[in-house]
């Protein structure tokens, strides 16, 4: 059963397609009206409602963040890094910088810290946009919502900026749960004052995002625009539901490999409370989950949990990106999602 367990993994393995790559929405213009039909294609590929405040992770859905809480007449709000204000939608923030702002009274839209920034910048959803302050770098990580010390990834994210003019300054990084860069897209660029932008990524073959890296610009806020300087502030954040990463990993971990080589497919389960009820592999959008259960040999983790592994050889591996995910459910509806993702480099031998 064993042998046929892997010989069935893999012809997984060799008929599977390479990573395909990543699902793009993205839109510029003078308006919301400009950027409003990607940020919507954007929300139905991370599928299902958006979540709010609910806490844990939910089965299916998103988050959003959109910082007009207090509506016009809230006064302008700072945060320390990291910034956990939101963490009852399972992301904190994270900048080199002294922190971060949500615009308000007595300078909508940031004039504060700037009198030239007036008319600059622009509100997707109104009345507030946000910015890091003294650096032009934050990261958003995930963890599951309601509770930070659980971390967690998601299958996209997307952002609404605002006075993008510089092409290739203002990006997003996308990475893997093991912090492998997974992707990186630079947010495209409109001509003009008070513009918005938008740039949202989703991953539809198993591929899973841990942290986002957001660079606006190429200066800090409040440093004045001049030739070839572009000041970038933020608004809506779009992502999907976190599910908890922490307990399970895989090995290999995201890596690059000779396809000749030798490896192990090993799973990692961390101690769990409630009984393990459910399970699902997906290799390159492909579930795998029947085929692989019969070439995993059960073992210990020292320190409590399980591992399973299944010996395969390098070589039925076809060059290019690959992805594994695997995904645990349990009695008390808790949840388990972790992936890898493994670049496989051909080569010949005499």
């Amino acid at each position: 059963m064993r042998l046929q367990g892997v010989m069935a993994m893999a012809a997984w393995l060799v008929a599977s397609s390479a990573w395909a790559g990543p699902v793009v929405r993205e839109a510029a213009g003078a308006n919301a009206a400009a950027i409003q039909a990607a940020v919507d294609a954007f929300r139905a590929d991370l599928g299902g409602g958006n979540n709010g405040n609910t806490a844990g992770s939910q089965f299916g859905g998103r988050r959003e963040i959109n910082w007009d809480g207090g509506g016009a007449g809230a006064n302008v709000t700072l945060d320390p890094s990291p910034m956990t204000r939101f963490a009852n939608r399972g992301a904190t923030f994270l900048t080199p910088g002294s922190g971060f702002e949500i615009s308000g009274q007595p300078s909508p839209l940031l004039v504060e810290l700037n009198p030239a920034y007036a008319g600059l910048f622009a509100a997707f959803s109104a009345p507030r946009i946000f910015t890091p302050l003294d650096s032009n770098v934050m990261t958003s990580v995930f963890h599951i919502p309601g509770n930070t010390a659980v971390p967690a990834a998601v299958t996209g994210f997307g952002a609404v900026f605002t006075n993008v003019d510089v092409a290739n300054a203002t990006r997003l990084r996308f990475y893997t749960p093991d912090g492998t860069l997974l992707y990186e897209r630079a947010v495209p660029v409109a001509t003009g004052d008070a513009t918005l932008s938008f740039l949202g990524v989703s991953f539809n073959a198993g591929e899973l995002v841990g942290r986002v890296e957001i660079v606006t610009g190429n200066v800090a806020m409040g440093l004045n625009e001049k030739t070839g300087a572009n000041v970038v502030a933020m608004d809506d954040f779009i992502y999907g539901e976190p599910v908890a990463t922490e307990g399970l990993t895989i090995a290999p971990s995201s890596t690059r490999f000779i396809r000749t080589g030798q490896f192990d497919l090993v799973l990692g389960i961390g101690p769990w409370a409630a009984p393990l009820v459910s399970g699902r592999i997906v290799y390159d959008g492909l579930d795998v989950t029947a085929t692989l259960l019969g070439c995993l040999r059960p073992g210990t983790l020292t320190g409590g949990g399980v591992t399973f592994r299944c010996p395969l050889p390098g070589a039925l591996l076809s060059p290019g990106d690959h992805v594994l995910q695997v995904e645990l459910g349990f009695a008390d509806a808790s949840r388990r999602r972790t992936a890898v993702r493994w670049t496989v480099l051909g080569n010949t031998e005499p």
